[in-house]
């Protein structure tokens, strides 16, 4: 937790697949150390109304709060807290439900912690673990579509997905960015997982985002993501990739002579 409080690391979400592969006791040992270093963390609580709560901090003038919350992918059975169960908040999926195979329930819950606390905070990020992760993919499935397009209805500003092992395009949806995968950051990578990544990056002020850009990454054999040059190399590919992706999403990525940001902006044309 050192590390996360030098890093300038505010908060973070414990809503995954893997936050309670040791249990409760471990992930409630992980809560308390956080508390400690003063790190904020959502997704995670001893009930549903603890795990439904968010994380926040106060900067710049503005108060920035993250909810998070996981798909059941890949994630132990009962997982999800209850009124009287620790564990996560769940966006259950299921090819068994109705198309688009989301839980109801969850959606509506999810809605109404984002319509209480937009009201309470002066931009509020989402993070949804969620897609498929087998091998590392691009593609994005039907459910993060459904689910992103529900939180950002609701009233969330940015949201930030994250699962897939894969860099997936970034939609800008209703003028707020949907990240569907950020791809990998520290992470010691399976042999064939892509090792291309990014490190995103926006601009806002209370409820508006002004400027969306993002960083090209490749991740060291160390597991260690470097910044790369995007008009060269490994930068470029992974630039030109990202264009591949985002294009049918309504949205296009140029790299700024002066600068050298890799933009994401909406297409003009593109619809809502």
């Amino acid at each position: 937790e050192d590390v996360l409080k030098k890093a300038g690391i505010d908060f973070v979400s414990l809503a995954n697949n893997h936050s309670i592969d040791y249990g409760w006791e471990a992930l409630s040992d992980t809560m308390a150390r956080l508390k400690k270093k003063g790190i904020g963390f959502s997704g995670a609580g001893k009930n549903i109304e603890e795990a439904r709560e968010p994380a926040f901090v106060e900067k710049g003038g503005l108060t920035i709060g993250l909810l998070s919350y996981t798909a059941n992918v890949n994630t132990p059975l009962g997982f999800q807290a209850s009124e009287e169960k620790e564990g996560l908040a769940p966006v259950r999926i299921s090819p068994f439900f109705l198309p688009d195979h989301t839980n109801e329930q969850d959606i509506e819950d999810m809605r109404r912690d984002i319509e209480k606390w937009k009201a309470l905070f002066d931009f509020l990020a989402v993070s949804f673990h969620w897609g498929i992760s087998e091998g590392g993919t691009h593609t994005v499935s039907l459910h993060q579509k459904v689910i992103g397009h529900h939180a950002i209805d609701a009233g969330a500003d940015l949201i930030l997905g994250h699962h897939a092992h894969a860099i997936q395009p970034v939609e800008i949806y209703r003028n707020k960015p949907i990240c569907y995968g950020l791809g990998n950051f520290v992470f010691a990578l399976e042999e064939g997982f892509p090792r291309e990544t990014m490190l995103f990056q926006c601009r806002f002020s209370r409820h508006k985002v002004h400027k969306v850009t993002f960083l090209p990454a490749y991740v060291s054999r160390q597991g260690r993501p470097e910044v790369v040059s995007p008009v060269e190399g490994q930068g470029l590919k992974i630039v030109s990739l990202m264009r591949k992706l985002c294009a049918p999403f309504g949205t296009t990525v140029t790299v700024e002579k002066k600068s050298g940001d890799v933009m994401i902006k909406r297409r003009t044309s593109a619809k809502d």
